[in-house]
């Protein structure tokens, strides 16, 4: 008995491990202290009206919003495109271009940022958000190719072939036969590697010198002063994160189940 309830303690141990931060945070963000304390001794929502009434935290967000849309967009669609090509790839080249497709996932985001600054600095393109968006699509796209490439493994091949078979060209029979049992797939991809980007914070700081993005926004405000209305920012958005993951998750797991069953 013991031993059966040792590793259902040692999960929920760390569970609550990774969740204590945001027990603590979201109880502070409702606070209607000037400063942020916790327990709160007054509530209120006036850091979450603060949040939405400052034109600077906005622009900030919207800036965020569209650079990890672009991102992921652009990543879903690589990624996926490099699913399709890995498959089509003689099978000794298999395993040298994955580890290519996955590396940004490998290598520590500081080397990512570096070596992106380097290459803007040298064409110009520093705060850019073109830049970013291009960085950002990158270290998505592991992500997408490890969700997509799983839908793919389980779509049925024959399909293209048979849509081949009845006149469609190459283009065609892949939009009509491959593409619809991978969408739940392709739009869970999309999702995270939004998130990846709309969280990322170093490469940001590197190449976003006058322009800020949310995150660095919120690490500029934390070096002057620890402002309240971080945590009401903070826990808004691991409340649309978190609907956003799991959404993402039950569309992915449900296009599995359709697989199996097929």
């Amino acid at each position: 008995m013991k031993t059966r309830l040792l590793p259902a303690f040692l999960f929920a141990l760390g569970v609550l491990f990774l969740f204590f931060p945001i027990l603590i945070v979201a109880p502070m963000s409702f606070s209607g202290d000037r400063f942020l304390g916790f327990p709160p001794k007054s509530w209120g929502f006036i850091w979450y009206e603060a949040y939405f009434s400052d034109p600077v935290w906005l622009a900030a967000t919207w800036r965020s919003l569209r650079v990890a849309a672009m991102a992921g967009l652009i990543a879903a669609l690589a990624g996926t495109a490099g699913v399709v090509g890995l498959a089509k790839l003689p099978t000794r080249w298999r395993a040298g271009v994955t580890g290519l497709l996955l590396a940004p996932a490998i290598v520590p985001n500081v080397i990512v940022a570096l070596g992106v600054f380097i290459l803007a600095l040298r064409f110009g393109s520093t705060d850019s958000e073109a830049t970013l968006v291009l960085a950002h699509a990158a270290i998505g796209l592991p992500f997408v190719v490890m969700i997509v490439g799983a839908a793919y493994r389980q779509t049925d091949p024959t399909l293209e072939k048979a849509a081949r078979v009845f006149g469609a060209g190459p283009l065609r029979a892949f939009w009509t036969a491959t593409v619809p049992p991978l969408a739940p797939a392709i739009l869970a991809a999309f999702i995270f590697a939004f998130f990846v980007s709309f969280d990322e914070l170093v490469i940001a700081l590197f190449l976003m010198g006058g322009s800020e993005t949310l995150p660095v926004r919120i690490w500029n405000d934390l070096r002057f002063e620890i402002n309240p209305t971080i945590a009401a920012i903070s826990t808004f958005f691991v409340v649309v994160t978190a609907l956003a993951m799991g959404l993402a998750e039950f569309m992915r797991a449900r296009a599995n189940r359709r697989q199996g069953n097929h």
